[in-house]
């Protein structure tokens, strides 16, 4: 079993889907703080710009890790820090870097000395990708306009992704912040 958490109306294929108010593609209202599995009965997890108007996220990663099974894996797409719309709706309680999620991981926590909010939550980024923009907005966009973002969209995408930490650190508000950024985590429940 998989699951869309904050699936609404645009529910990934194959997953069930998640979400805090009933809308075509839920198929179980439930908060994300409080996921109505078992401990490790879910296969996987997908969530598209919905964790980041969740107050409470500690208790939302946890939940993530507690349903999962062993090596599962959860893909999280949320806005980027430097997003400018993130302003735009008011529900929004946190904004994400592509470092965000190496708090949770044992090995990187061990090296670095950062701490870990969740002592018993172990996740590993497999990795993480910054999108200046996506193509759903790009769509509506006239064919010209289509093709100058577009091209603009694989020149930035490649090098902000070729250095994470130069791009976050001096360039991405240059180019008028990314979109969002992409997460592929894996799960790890070592006993």
């Amino acid at each position: 079993m998989k699951i869309d958490i904050g699936s609404s109306f645009h529910k990934k294929k194959g997953y069930i889907g998640i979400d805090i108010l009933i809308s075509e593609g839920v198929d179980v209202k439930a908060d994300a703080t409080k996921l109505p599995f078992r401990d490790s009965s879910v296969d996987g997890i997908y969530s598209s710009h919905c964790i980041e108007h969740i107050k409470d996220q500690l208790a939302v990663i946890h939940e993530m890790w507690r349903v999962c099974k062993n090596g599962s894996e959860i893909e999280i797409l949320v806005p980027h820090f430097s997003n400018p719309s993130y302003y735009d709706d008011l529900t929004h309680q946190h904004r994400y870097s592509t470092r965000s999620f190496e708090h949770y991981d044992f090995d990187y926590h061990e090296k670095t000395g950062h701490p870990n909010y969740l002592p018993d939550v172990n996740l590993k980024v497999m990795w993480k990708r910054l999108n200046y923009w996506p193509d759903h907005i790009i769509i509506q966009k006239s064919l010209l306009k289509r093709f100058i973002i577009r091209s603009i969209r694989a020149i930035f995408n490649f090098l902000a992704n070729s250095n994470h930490f130069l791009c976050e650190r001096l360039w991405c508000g240059w180019v008028g912040g990314f979109f969002e950024v992409e997460y592929k985590i894996k799960v790890i429940k070592d006993k």
